[in-house]
């Protein structure tokens, strides 16, 4: 049995649909006004759209629903499903623990609330029955303001052991403010955590080369080797790692066929760049959207051959942020 590790799936959009209905379902929740039967439910969480800010409006409806009192309900159904369905045997999960808090609080009361989120998750993605290596990576955001990314940052830091990286995720805006982001995530490196970053998913704008001295690997990137190819030596020799997630880009709009790939990958392994294979929201995919079917749907589109198929299996392990020295670092 082949064994995988998935690094960028993101806990908003990691479960199956099916599991997040019959949660609106025990809750009685509004939304089900909308969405009286699983079908339409479905239809209307896994469609495509046109771009990636109007797939993130979707995204933050799950995470209203992940709040700490529920997170044991996904995180058990998230470990049972990537253990038994897609012979995951290590996965690096990120999600932003401010927008799990309370959002009647005020600012100050949610920060505090961080800390109980990061707990409650580590203490449910690690049941006896589904061993699975779980680590997490924390999410600053573009749309926070730094004091609250700071907090994010120190929580982090507070909880390395079971947290391994922080990522700066959120919709590409604000690009000019890139000497921010590049600031925190060089902390985040002196203290510790290994870093991620989302860079060039929907265009080039919003890299800039300063990135690359902070980074341990790249969230998509994809742009990068389709625009700006000659940044791929600097890449390269900063040993950072592009993280793609091909089914993602058709449901936000990015690319319009897998084929489209074919180039990323070309030139990537032409300049010395690591790929890894990833799912980012596979809940939020036409099923089945899994891991392994990442594989393959690159295969049978003529992006990678399939003798390629091990050594990009083995870029996943080789640049996961909690294998150091062949081994598992501990929870």
């Amino acid at each position: 049995m082949a064994l995988y590790a998935d690094l960028h799936r993101h806990l908003g959009g990691a479960l199956h649909p099916r599991i997040i209905y019959k949660f609106l379902q025990r809750q009685d929740h509004p939304i089900l006004h909308y969405f009286p039967d699983y079908d339409g439910f479905y239809n209307w969480f896994t469609r495509p759209c046109r771009t990636l800010e109007e797939f993130v409006k979707i995204h933050s409806l799950v995470e209203e629903l992940q709040s700490v009192e529920h997170l044991p309900y996904f995180c058990v159904r998230l470990c049972r499903g990537a253990y038994t369905f897609e012979n995951l045997q290590y996965m690096e999960l990120r999600y932003n623990p401010y927008f799990r808090t309370n959002p009647k609080q005020p600012q100050d009361k949610r920060i505090g609330e961080m800390n109980g989120v990061v707990e409650v998750i580590t203490t449910n993605v690690r049941p006896a029955e589904y061993p699975i290596v779980v680590k997490q990576i924390l999410c600053l955001d573009r749309r926070l303001p730094r004091e609250i990314n700071e907090a994010i940052l120190k929580v982090a830091e507070d909880n390395l052991g079971p947290v391994v990286g922080v990522d700066l995720a959120g919709p590409e805006i604000n690009p000019e403010n890139f000497e921010e982001w590049v600031e925190l995530l060089g902390k985040a490196r002196a203290r510790g955590l290994k870093t991620t970053c989302h860079l060039a998913e929907t265009g080039i704008e919003n890299v800039y080369p300063e990135y690359f001295n902070v980074l341990d690997r790249i969230g998509h990137g994809i742009h990068i080797p389709l625009v700006k190819p000659e940044y791929l030596k600097q890449i390269a020799k900063k040993q950072i790692t592009l993280e793609v997630c091909p089914t993602s880009y058709r449901q936000t709009g990015v690319l319009k066929d897998f084929q489209e790939l074919r180039l990323v990958f070309q030139r990537c392994k032409q300049a010395g760049v690591a790929i890894a294979v990833c799912t980012d929201n596979p809940g939020r995919n036409p099923s089945p959207c899994t891991l392994p079917g990442e594989y393959e749907r690159l295969i049978d589109h003529d992006v990678i051959d399939f003798k390629e198929l091990k050594q990009i299996q083995n870029e996943s392990f080789r640049s996961a942020f909690g294998f150091v020295g062949g081994a598992w670092t501990a929870i």
